[in-house]
């Protein structure tokens, strides 16, 4: 349960986080962790696939589940582009078209030289990927450490992205993201040993989190922004088990839990639905940071509620009475 419920409290301060002042303390604090803790997690509950079998029904899953509604969102997204352009010939929708399939090759969270940043699904395609790798690699080396090889990609992504040298499908911030899926992973193997230090653990990562963050140190994984190198993924994956801990608690308030859990739930959802929100801004932006926030999070939930009623209720009524 804790798992999805720090999903749920994540994926809302990512929408903070896009909301409030750039600089400000609150997006700092948020962007120092929000995404490593996404990787994390998702190495927590990442089984690997053994063989190529696995491995095939495996990509099937993930290109079902991660691919294709980026390409579906990016479609509305060209759409919607095209219909609030003041020229609406088929010449301006294949140019909006050609520009949003060069972002998708590039699949960058911020524009990388004269190529358009996709922006937020950078994460979608960076997680299909290095889910891919790891799989790949573990089958490569059967009975092998492969933790080294994904440490040490992940410190090759590093070393690309302070030196500008940016990789197509953002393969280069894709290699970071496998240590973080890693340490998920370790997380997970030996989560009995780190439970019974928990408390320990969980006082210590606060000060050092904190620490960090009073001296501006804290990660950006779409600019490619990695201050101090390992102390800033350091500090990521200390802050990402602080809020889990923190999440954990939280699981003992049913009602909290329930509702933070089913957003969790739906993360991809709500992610989608966000990289769109900006068309809707009319409805959110206002003079205050905070009261965007508020408003934002609610547009997003509710058109992500309106959308899973529709398609878990009044979409298959309507497929088995026409079947």
């Amino acid at each position: 349960d804790w798992i999805d419920i720090a999903k749920g409290i994540v994926i809302i301060l990512v929408i903070i986080s896009h909301t409030v002042e750039f600089g400000s303390f609150t997006r700092n604090f948020i962007f120092s962790f929000h995404m490593p803790c996404f990787f994390i997690l998702s190495g927590y509950t990442h089984k690997i696939a053994k063989n190529y079998s696995e491995l095939s029904i495996r990509l099937k899953k993930y290109i079902k589940a991660l691919i294709l509604p980026s390409l579906f969102i990016s479609c509305v997204v060209i759409l919607i582009q095209w219909l609030s352009n003041d020229n609406n010939s088929l010449k301006t929708l294949w140019e909006i078209s050609k520009q949003m399939g060069d972002s998708l090759w590039w699949a960058s969270g911020v524009n990388v030289r004269s190529h358009s940043a996709l922006g937020m699904l950078w994460f979608l395609f960076s997680l299909f990927w290095a889910k891919i790798f790891i799989d790949v690699i573990y089958i490569l080396f059967p009975g092998k450490n492969t933790g080294h090889i994904y440490i040490f990609l992940g410190l090759i992504g590093i070393l690309l992205g302070i030196k500008g040298k940016w990789l197509p499908q953002n393969l280069d911030v894709t290699f970071v993201a496998m240590i973080f899926i890693y340490i998920g992973m370790l997380w997970k193997e030996y989560s009995i040993h780190i439970n019974k230090y928990k408390n320990i653990l969980f006082f210590i990562s606060i000060i050092l989190w904190l620490t960090c963050l009073n001296f501006s140190i804290y990660i950006e994984m779409a600019t490619r922004s990695y201050p101090y190198l390992i102390i800033s993924i350091v500090e990521a994956v200390l802050a990402s088990f602080a809020i889990c801990c923190l999440c954990e608690a939280l699981a003992s308030n049913i009602k909290i839990s329930n509702i933070t859990q089913f957003i969790g739930q739906h993360t991809l959802l709500i992610l989608l639905i966000h990289h769109i929100d900006w068309s809707f801004q009319f409805i959110w932006q206002t003079h205050s940071h905070w009261l965007s926030c508020i408003l934002r999070i609610l547009l997003v939930l509710s058109v992500s509620l309106v959308v899973y009623v529709f398609n878990n209720y009044a979409l298959k009524k309507l497929i088995t009475k026409y079947r």
